[in-house]
């Protein structure tokens, strides 16, 4: 299918970015064949194994989201739900795919996609420092995207809780982050998951960029916090002591 380039090498998200790697490789477009992604992440146009390439087997199958982009022109056709004629669908979804493809490359990446590749090159090369490098490669494949989309609001819109409650809990998926009554500045983050390094290197890679030096944040790994009237957090052996 395509040999993968691990680490900190290129970033691939798009239909135009796969074309363009085939036709630089010299492949014929009859070698391309497109399929419907059956699971992907909403974050992503392709599926997360075309993500890190270096080179496009031949013949190639890429699978991919269709509605990361183009929804309004392939909700209906290829509802997941409908089952009926699939030779007929698989054909057609091959055409569309293929002429959606050639209007992309000729309308190039969008101004977005630009800065977060060159952000995503930035991060990678070092530009931050060797500390930034190493957390930044620890998020792979959605995690880049979130990461990178999360970045570019931040430039564009300034720093909010919101933000950086929308971004941690999207890069971590039991995290939950909590304001405190008390003290509007103090937050309260629950990671929900076993402390270790490179946990605590991507929470905060997060914090450093995306949570204003007035908050005061508190993090509790594995167990979370007693909160009283939710009994859920108050059992014996599996709460944080504050």
């Amino acid at each position: 299918m395509c040999e993968k380039q691990h680490g900190n090498g290129a970033f691939m998200n798009y239909l135009w970015e796969i074309l363009l790697q085939a036709k630089a490789q010299g492949m014929a477009e009859k070698d391309i064949h497109f399929r419907q992604a059956r699971s992907y992440s909403p974050y992503i146009e392709l599926a997360e194994e075309f993500l890190n390439i270096t080179r496009l087997e031949e013949p190639c199958l890429v699978e991919l989201n269709p509605n990361y982009r183009f929804q309004k022109v392939f909700q209906e056709l290829f509802h997941p739900d409908v089952t009926d004629y699939p030779a007929l669908r698989g054909g057609l979804f091959q055409l569309l795919i293929h002429q959606i493809g050639e209007n992309d490359i000729r309308a190039g990446m969008t101004r977005e996609e630009y800065y977060k590749k060159m952000l995503g090159r930035a991060f990678a090369d070092g530009d931050y420092g060797a500390k930034m490098r190493e957390a930044y490669a620890l998020f792979q494949g959605s995690g880049r995207e979130i990461l990178l989309e999360g970045l570019l609001t931040l430039y564009r819109e300034g720093d909010s809780i919101e933000l950086f409650r929308r971004v941690m809990t999207a890069l971590i998926p039991r995290c939950i982050v909590y304001g405190s009554n008390d003290n509007p500045y103090e937050i309260l983050i629950y990671v929900g998951a076993g402390q270790s390094e490179a946990l605590e290197q991507k929470v905060q890679f997060v914090i450093s960029h995306f949570l204003n030096i007035r908050y005061q944040p508190e993090l509790y790994y594995e167990y979370h916090f007693g909160i009283i009237g939710m009994e859920e957090t108050m059992q014996v052996g599996e709460i944080a002591i504050c």
